[in-house]
């Protein structure tokens, strides 16, 4: 079984298997950089790689664009931006990005199929969105930090970045501390060694855990661990559903050098017609529901338990521990007495004003359930691992604001018993706290939905474990007693998390060509506009009637119903090259066309115009994501 020291030499300098092979490393920003100009370097005639922007730190935003050579310009052309590693912990999404720009170059001359999709598309990729944050992941101990390095005053004392984590244990990774309480709600699972659960009173079961993150208070206000170095989670810091006054989510919206950058370029190329993202939240391996709503907030009960102990802490200050202090004992009342943050806002007059839309629309669901079962045979992942609720999120940006179906994923899956459910098991209740509204600052994922009233299935926290054994990986530390300055009865223990946010390196060049058909057959679901037909009838007396018929030949909508709710996507253009003194009835020379669906579904067009034989006359329609085209027609 790996040990819980190599697997964070896994990630600090290479990876072993469980079987013990070399597998290969993941990549710091250096070895990153190196592998994108290595590859761009052998295929220049395709690929060009250039910088969109630096982070505090100084480090570039690398973008690979894939694309051949026609006469049509990028900018014209439908595009696909697939961007990864916005949570700094996320490192398998660079690495799928590197393996999948490799996919389309390698084949590019082989496979048809991509050929004609690099030919006649672009490819956009942002393999490491947040390097700052990534690079701090590559330092020992590992905590699985998310954020980048900007400074954060995390418990509004004055102080910044003054309460971070210790490894106490000395293994090089930062879990948690389990410490006997008498006024304790946890307990261990009687059935599940090591798992941690919320004591059940009704069945007689009674608390005897407090339970923490790894480490000491440094600033001795009653909080542990609650301000550690760093920053804004750029997966939270994208302005749809942007989570106001969350520690992680930055002081406002769009504050960061990377997530400025990323909005600035995309903007500027309103030819991107679907995204991807990978990130730590889902909407391919399950997709929306029929309401449009995600399941993406399933996460680790334990994380959200010790997450509990300084929830609040941002809103405090310099407090005493008598009333709050040492979990969110107290903290109740105070959250209560002084809301949440994250109540519905008001106009003067009092009404509740207009919230972002945060479910799918109704009418574009199947096209995400589509993809999602494609998804799923391609990649063959049927499970999700820990998943969180997207709160600020660059690919819910994507389809909310700019538009465009964009998608979700891990990147990776586990197989897990098909009766586990988000909620958890009976029991496995968490303490007071808003619902997907758990992140550690620093380090964790973030918790489940709650699982209050679940009856039957298996928790996360115990499939993960028993995931982890399977595969033979230590990704669970066993509780260890230590000595502790501040807490008599200490064990410190739990999931590493690294090992529950990538997967073993050994299986990554698997996922990674996999991901790289995936990203082929996204592409072949452009909107594809032409004139499917044309036909010119000479009244005679100059008077000539022009008919045509618009088609959308490919799979997508030229709009999602949402792109036209939100009035993100041009209508399409279809304009006839006439003075528009000379149309004598019918439609007009310009017209808009705010959504044509595809699948060969057709537009009718039909003018009376003055004119003379011979006069050729240009027609066209130019689509904001489904390219353009033209044809000549010559009057008879």
């Amino acid at each position: 079984m790996v040990s819980a020291i190599l697997l964070g030499a896994m990630f600090l300098a290479g990876s072993q298997s469980a079987k013990g092979q070399d597998a290969g490393p993941y990549r710091n920003f250096q070895q990153l950089e190196k592998a994108l100009k290595d590859i761009i370097k052998s295929n220049n005639k395709l690929a060009k790689l250039e910088s969109i922007g630096k982070t505090s730190e100084g480090r570039d935003l690398w973008l690979v664009t894939i694309a051949g050579s026609n006469e049509v310009s990028l900018n014209q052309r439908p595009g696909l931006l697939i961007t990864a590693n916005l949570e700094g912990d996320h490192l398998v999404g660079s690495e799928l990005v590197i393996r999948s720009i490799d996919y389309l170059l390698k084949n590019y001359e082989s496979d048809e199929k991509i050929k004609k999709a690099v030919d006649e598309h672009v490819f956009y990729f942002l393999p490491r969105v947040n390097p700052d944050g990534a690079e701090r992941n590559f330092t020992s101990p590992l905590t699985g930090i998310k954020t980048n390095s900007t400074p954060y005053d995390g418990d509004n004392d004055g102080r910044i970045d003054e309460d971070g984590p210790e490894d106490l244990n000395g293994d090089g990774i930062i879990t948690l501390m389990r410490v006997l309480d008498p006024d304790g709600i946890y307990m261990e699972d009687p059935d599940n060694p090591g798992i941690m659960k919320v004591a059940d009173p009704v069945k007689g079961e009674s608390g005897k855990y407090s339970i923490y993150w790894e480490g000491v208070d440094n600033d001795k206000d009653g909080f542990i661990n609650e301000d550690p170095a760093g920053g804004v989670d750029i997966n939270r810091n994208f302005q749809h559903a942007y989570p106001y006054y969350k520690p992680d989510a930055g002081i406002h919206m769009v504050s960061e050098k990377e997530t400025r950058s990323v909005l600035d370029w995309v903007t500027a190329n309103r030819n991107i017609a679907i995204m991807l993202s990978f990130s730590e939240s889902d909407n391919l391996i399950t997709p929306p529901n029929s309401r449009g709503e995600l399941s993406s907030d399933n996460g680790l009960s334990m994380v959200a338990f010790a997450n509990q102990s300084f929830e609040g802490a941002d809103k405090v200050g310099m407090v005493s521990t008598r009333g709050y202090g040492r979990g969110f004992r107290g903290m109740e009342y105070y959250m209560r007495s002084r809301g949440s943050g994250n109540e519905a806002s008001s106009d003067r007059s009092g009404r509740s004003s207009r919230q972002p839309a945060t479910a799918v629309d109704r009418n574009d669901t199947e096209f995400f359930s589509q993809v999602s079962r494609k998804y799923k045979e391609l990649t063959g992942i049927e499970s999700q691992p820990p998943v969180r609720k997207p709160e600020g999120a660059f690919f819910e940006y994507g389809y909310y604001q700019y538009g465009i179906p964009s998608f979700s994923t891990p990147g990776w899956g586990m197989d897990m018993p098909k009766d586990t459910i988000d909620a958890g098991e009976e029991g496995q209740r968490r303490p007071a706290g808003r619902r997907g509204s758990l992140s550690m600052r620093g380090a964790g994922m973030q918790g489940n939905s709650g699982s209050a009233g679940s009856s039957g299935g298996e928790s996360l926290d115990i499939s993960a474990k028993k995931w982890l054994e399977k595969k033979e990986i230590d990704g669970f530390v066993q509780w260890q007693a230590l000595d502790h300055p501040e807490f008599d009865d200490v064990e410190v223990g739990g999931f590493n998390l690294m090992a529950l946010t990538n997967p073993p390196a050994s299986i990554l060049d698997e996922l990674g060509d996999k991901h790289g058909e995936f990203i082929v057959y996204l592409s072949g679901l452009y909107a594809d506009v032409n004139i499917a037909s044309t036909e010119v009838v000479n009244h005679g007396g100059g008077l000539f009637r022009i008919k045509a018929e618009i088609s959308n030949d490919g799979y997508l909508p030229t709009a999602l119903s949402h792109g036209v709710a939100s009035r993100a996507v041009k209508p399409t253009m279809v304009q006839l090259g006439v003075d528009p003194k000379a149309i004598l009835s019918g439609d007009n020379k310009t017209n808009f066309l705010q959504k044509l669906d595809g699948s060969g579904n057709r537009q009718k067009y039909e003018w009376l115009i003055k004119g003379k034989a011979g006069d050729k006359i240009e027609l066209k329609v130019v689509s904001q994501k489904a390219g353009s085209d033209s044809k000549i027609i010559e009057l008879r």
